[in-house]
């Protein structure tokens, strides 16, 4: 397939866009329009609003997060800044004490960053160069490997990495290829490395992950048929894997250049911001003896110690920014719930078995809950560093060692019953972590091992769930610092509702569940400050989730009056109006979305739908183009494209388009070319794209 490049650095072959999201290059001229039968019209709105609906539903799920924070507005006010009203002594609390970067903590600090840079968290994103990521690249890696009907391949060439994807016919030619250029080094390695690609400040995961223990190449953990281009990446998806990035305002996955502040995570998410600490160094109190110009959590009480190790380790199931607070604005020192409420499900929290769920299972163990019952031991308090040092990993050969000596920290007095004959037996290096924290394999990652934190005191039994293991008022999720009667407060049960939007919409609860009980947590949020963006957000696509597409356009609308460039909002909007008929303001948001986004192949699609639906063939055969360019193995796209060139009288390029499908092999090629038949002998027709 021919592809006009352009000199951008995004990994793909697309051609110049204009600000619309449209060629830059001219548009084809205008052709006769094939006559059709008067009522066909009728039945390209019936079935391209339904394709339209499916479609989009598809979108918001994937797109919709909660961004956070939306500036109070007239209604009641949030709880005061806890960086403001903090009374304790660290002088880098207050938002206005600036961060410095990790390059001025090494002078001081040498022997700590030297160690850190090596440890997991000093290594969680890297540039692609970097020469430390440990990959293979030859064919006993599965480089390359079959998957979602393509042959995917990554290859080095010098300092720069693509990963190309080429869908191959029945006779093994190849059909179409995209190259996606790799530009960032997701994760630390330990489990394995995802991969991101810089589409001109639009950053998208490629398909494909190293996987570690197996030593090979696959595809990266969820990816589908539908995001075989490219996942988009928010913000809040590189929280726990960026040191601080630089969202643009209202937009899905688009970054200010540099995206970055820092790549992987560094000194100051663990010890606050260091402003204060270079204008004081080394000044302590003559009274305790500590240096307050920057935190170190060691002097931490419990909560806010563990707090700062919960920012990354408390996955629960969804996080919510709390309003008014911003992605970055959490400071170590206080108390983590004061800026996330972080959600854990009420029935299965404790024994969930996902990569980062530790936190969750420690506070589930006998040991955690037995440390917290003795306020004379408060500050030996079992925690994520009771065990782990953030600035140095033991390595294999010292971790029995390194971890058996934390166990006997607590229970030298009181050690294993098991004769030693018999654990040798069992484990031949007596390691108490095998036995009593064993690894298992994940539920959310392929390929991937994680540690049981659950500390079982026997390896067959199972921990008690405690408290979070209770189902609590017929909500599925709980506040994980609230406990079960966390949603009474005002703020916690507008974070729940937004929670219980993104779970439905996600699939993870039964959209059948979802009730004008969950919409009512919203309406009083949003009652309390009517400019919260967030929640006028959600509460549109509860809306949408409850069928009333009426209402959901209002919302979405009422958001744009607010923040016209806000992407979900131009998304949820285009669906509904499309959804009632209202085909020129339909047209007008997905224009605007492709606009905002023209690398999202979703918005290309809808919009060309939109444009085939009102017979716009010159700008619907752009837009299909466009589409196809940025998926040119989408046997949809193609169909598409083959019943533009016959509106446009094009008889032999639909001919030899169609030729494209066919060896695409599509599931439903049957239905494909029994509509393209009927084309032929002038029996104009929607094509059957529905079920693709």
């Amino acid at each position: 397939m021919l592809r006009r490049r352009t000199n951008d650095d995004s990994g793909l072959s697309l051609p110049a866009v204009d600000s619309a999201g449209r060629d830059a290059c001219p548009p084809p001229s205008e052709t006769s329009k094939r006559a059709h039968p008067p009522r066909a019209a009728l039945v390209c709105a019936l079935v391209f609003v339904t394709l339209l609906a499916a479609a989009l539903g598809v979108v918001i799920s994937s797109a919709w997060r909660t961004r956070g924070p939306a500036a109070p507005g007239a209604g009641d006010a949030p709880s005061d800044d806890p960086r403001v009203t903090y009374a304790g002594k660290f002088l880098n609390i207050r938002p206005d004490v600036r961060y410095v970067g990790d390059e001025r903590c090494v002078d001081c600090h040498a022997s700590e960053c030297t160690s850190f840079r090596k440890h997991p968290m000093g290594r969680s994103l890297v540039p692609i160069n970097d020469p430390s990521t440990g990959e293979r690249y030859d064919a006993a890696a599965n480089n390359p490997f079959g998957a979602l009907g393509s042959l995917w391949e990554v290859e080095r060439r010098g300092e720069r990495v693509w990963h190309k994807e080429t869908r191959l016919g029945p006779d093994r030619e190849p059909l179409s290829q995209t190259e996606m250029e790799v530009h960032y080094v997701l994760g630390s390695g330990i489990q394995g490395h995802s991969y991101l690609t810089n589409r001109n400040g639009y950053l998208f995961q490629t398909p494909v992950s190293w996987f570690t223990h197996k030593q090979i190449w696959d595809m990266s953990p969820g990816f589908q048929e539908e995001r075989r281009t490219g996942r988009p990446i928010s913000p809040e998806c590189l929280f726990c894997h960026a040191n601080r990035v630089h969202p643009i305002e209202g937009t899905v996955n688009r970054f200010e250049t540099p995206a970055f502040d820092g790549y992987a995570i560094g000194c100051e998410r663990c010890h606050g911001p260091g402003e204060r600490h270079l204008e004081r160094p080394g000044r302590r109190d003559p009274e305790t003896n500590i240096d307050y110009t920057i935190v170190n959590p060691r002097w931490l009480a419990p909560e806010p110690r563990q707090a700062v190790c919960e920012q990354c380790h408390l996955e629960g199931e969804v996080r919510i920014v709390r309003r008014g607070r911003g992605l970055y604005d959490f400071r170590p020192g206080l108390p983590l719930d004061s800026f996330w409420t972080v959600f854990v499900r009420a029935s299965e929290g404790a024994v969930d078995h996902r990569a980062v769920h530790h936190v969750e299972q420690m506070t589930a163990s006998r040991c955690f809950q037995l440390s917290t019952e003795s306020p004379s031991e408060d500050q030996r308090k079992l925690g994520c560093a009771t065990c782990h040092n953030p600035h140095d990993r033991p390595s294999p050969e010292e971790r029995v060692a390194h971890f058996r000596k934390q166990c006997l920290n607590c229970h030298e007095d009181h050690a294993c019953s098991m004769p030693l004959a018999a654990r040798l037996a069992r484990e031949r290096e007596d390691s108490c972590i095998e036995c009593h924290m064993p690894r298992f394999s994940t539920t959310d990652i392929a390929h991937a091992a994680s540690t049981d934190h659950r500390i079982v005191r026997r390896p067959e039994s199972r921990a008690r769930p405690g408290e979070r293991g209770l189902p609590t008022q017929g909500f599925p999720v709980i506040a994980f610092h609230r406990g079960p009667r966390g949603y009474l407060d005002k703020e916690i049960s507008r974070d729940l509702g937004l929670a219980l939007v993104e779970m439905t919409k996600d699939g993870r609860t039964p959209a059948s569940q979802f009730s004008s009980r969950e919409l009512a947590l919203l309406d009083a949020a949003i009652e309390r400050d009517p400019n919260d963006l967030d929640a006028l957000e959600a509460r549109a696509v509860a809306l949408v989730l409850l069928k009333r597409p009426r209402d959901a356009l209002a919302g979405f609308e009422a958001v744009l009056a607010q923040a016209p460039r806000r992407e979900v909002s131009l998304l949820g909007a285009a669906q509904v109006a499309a959804e009632l008929r209202q085909w020129d303001s339909a047209l007008t948001y997905a224009r605007r979305a492709v606009a905002i986004n023209p690398w999202m192949p979703d918005y290309r699609r809808i919009l060309t739908l939109l444009l085939a639906q009102r017979e716009m063939w010159d700008e619907c055969r752009t837009q299909c183009q466009a589409w196809m360019r940025l998926d040119p193995a989408s046997a949809r796209a193609r169909v598409v494209s083959v019943m533009v060139l016959i509106r446009i009288g094009k008889d032999a390029e639909a001919k030899a388009e169609f030729a494209k499908v066919e060896a695409l092999q599509p599931a439903n090629l049957s239905e494909f070319q029994d509509w393209f038949a009927r084309q032929v002998r002038g029996e104009i027709g929607p094509p059957p794209i529905g079920g693709q």
